[in-house]
């Protein structure tokens, strides 16, 4: 949890006339990086950390105990790039030598604060061994990426938030894709991503919702437009969706078509995240239409979620379509889709408890254990630990801050920033020389700047400067947000990867990430 000097300084970063005192700032954001993160302790707190690249933090790695040890030697050297070679000591900064090292009296400690605070960022390996009277043996090692701690300041936006989000749903009416439903009955051609129909349109749909929102005073035509190209959307879901007697009744298809290999691989799967995506966006078009055909199509879906739940609160991550048996035995963690449509319709007591068990299943399940499993369609499911993502802890995070569990809740963000974002210096990986900092990545198995990642930490940071009024998150939010609003295209889409690598736009990521954008202008504001 965070120290008493890490809350004075953040109490103290504000400077006179409102600007930023960068200075007190970057040594608060400095300091707080000295502090583990949910370091594991045996037979107490897991190990999450078995599969993990980089650590803005100091990280604690499950090393076994050697029999007869006394005392354990940690000695950390620097390493040249990825290729495992000792790199030679940095003239510039001789607290940075190729080797330290430091005795204490357990192997699965968490580093040294101030050899952590030393490093400049790069690849290590770490080398624990046990000391006594005939002990030599190795307690364990381990190479890892020190990755760089937040230092502003950082770029100035190209427009203001609630500006850069409204620019994307009006991008979204006009995409070709979009105005091709005006002359397709199903999803047009030449959007490949339309093989994940649940996802994807139901995102639309609440980006089209915005839109008519946004232009109905200035553009009546065009609202009218974009209200009926987000029905027929939603239509085409349901009539889509599995029929009322199936074991998955009324829920719409994760999989459709064979625009993407992985679509024909897992035709009639399901992934349960995605009906309550669809259900929600469905609530978003009643509000506007005043359709109870839509409300009662979100309703349907949440009775069924409360019909499959199982005994520990959750659903299986994947089931087949034909019977509702599992794909595999990774349960569903409950995050903004399904929670979000319980809330929403918490007004039906079945629905109600059924979020209340869901929420239960987090309290109980990856809060304890760590493992926020990462969880796309797009992906197979990984065994624990394996495929780390933080989504699921995001949402957990503004739940907890909503509930006014703030510590919880703010060591799910820095967990989240630890792992997933990058302020400079990009870790080795893929396109790595190319990526626009600063920048988050999505998950350990596809560990790449997105845009929606972006998002994530935005919404996260933002909720938890509203929750503390600790001006660090609040400028942790903007610098990613900045960043995003910067590389806006001239159309208003956000593209959904931040290095130099081409591909389909995701639709939904740049959803997400202008609804994002909105809620940190509605905390800046004070709403």
């Amino acid at each position: 949890m965070k120290t008493s000097l890490f809350w004075g300084l953040m109490l103290a970063a504000v400077a006179a006339q409102g600007e930023t005192d960068w200075a007190r700032l970057n040594v608060a954001a400095r300091e707080h990086a000295k502090t583990p993160i949910r370091a594991g302790v045996p037979g107490v707190r897991p190990f999450w950390n078995a599969h993990a690249k980089a650590f803005i933090h100091p990280p604690a790695f499950d090393f076994k105990e050697v029999e007869g040890a006394k005392a354990y030697h940690f000695v950390l050297t620097a390493m040249d790039g990825r290729a495992g070679r000792p790199r030679p000591a940095d003239a510039a900064r001789p607290e940075a030598a190729p080797n330290q090292a430091w005795v204490l009296p357990k192997p699965w400690l968490p580093l040294s604060a101030d050899v952590w605070d030393s490093l400049k960022p790069g690849y290590y390996t770490l080398r624990v061994t046990g000391a006594g009277r005939n002990v030599a043996s190795v307690a364990g090692e381990r190479t890892f990426y020190r990755a760089a701690v937040f230092h502003g300041p950082y770029p100035k936006g190209a427009c203001d938030y609630r500006t850069a989000a409204r620019r994307v749903y009006a991008a979204v009416y006009n995409l070709p894709q979009v105005q091709g439903w005006k002359t397709s009955d199903d999803p047009p051609k030449g959007y490949d991503l339309y093989c994940y129909p649940a996802k994807i349109l139901s995102s639309m749909i609440r980006a089209l919702v915005r839109h008519t929102k946004a232009t109905y005073e200035t553009s009546p035509k065009e609202a009218e437009d974009a209200l009926r190209l987000a029905r027929k959307m939603a239509d085409w879901l349901i009539a889509h969706s599995q029929p009322a007697a199936a074991p998955l009744a009324h829920f719409p298809p994760t999989y459709w078509g064979d625009r993407r290999d992985v679509a024909v691989k897992n035709a009639g799967q399901n992934m349960l995240l995605y009906p309550a995506h669809a259900a929600l966006a469905y609530i978003d078009l009643c509000v506007v239409t005043r359709s109870d055909t839509y409300l009662e199509a979100a309703m349907a879906i949440a009775r069924t979620y409360a019909k499959l739940q199982g005994a520990d609160g959750t659903w299986p991550l994947k089931v087949r379509e034909k019977d509702g048996s599992p794909v595999r035995a990774n349960r569903l963690v409950p995050g903004r889709y399904i929670l979000g449509l319980f809330d929403n319709l918490s007004f039906e007591p079945s629905v109600a408890v059924a979020r209340d068990r869901a929420f239960a299943y987090v309290l109980d399940g990856p809060v304890k254990t760590w493992n926020w499993d990462g969880q796309f369609e797009d992906m197979d499911p990984m065994p624990p630990y394996k495929n780390l993502q933080k989504g699921c802890a995001v949402d957990t995070a503004l739940r907890f801050f909503a509930q006014g569990r703030v510590a919880e809740g703010c060591e799910l963000v820095d967990w989240c920033e630890d792992q997933f974002v990058v302020w400079s210096d990009p870790i080795h990986n893929m396109d790595w020389k190319h990526w626009k900092t600063p920048t988050a990545l999505e998950q350990y198995d596809y560990y790449t700047p997105i845009d929606a990642s972006m998002g994530d930490m935005v919404g996260a940071f933002a909720a938890a400067y509203k929750a503390t009024g600790n001006s660090l998150y609040l400028e942790k939010a903007k610098a990613l947000a900045d960043n995003i609003t910067r590389n806006q295209r001239a159309d208003g889409t956000i593209p959904t990867y931040f290095d130099s690598r081409k591909g389909s736009d995701w639709v939904n990521c740049m959803i997400y990430v202008a609804d994002r954008l909105e809620f940190l202008a509605d905390v800046m504001e004070g709403k």
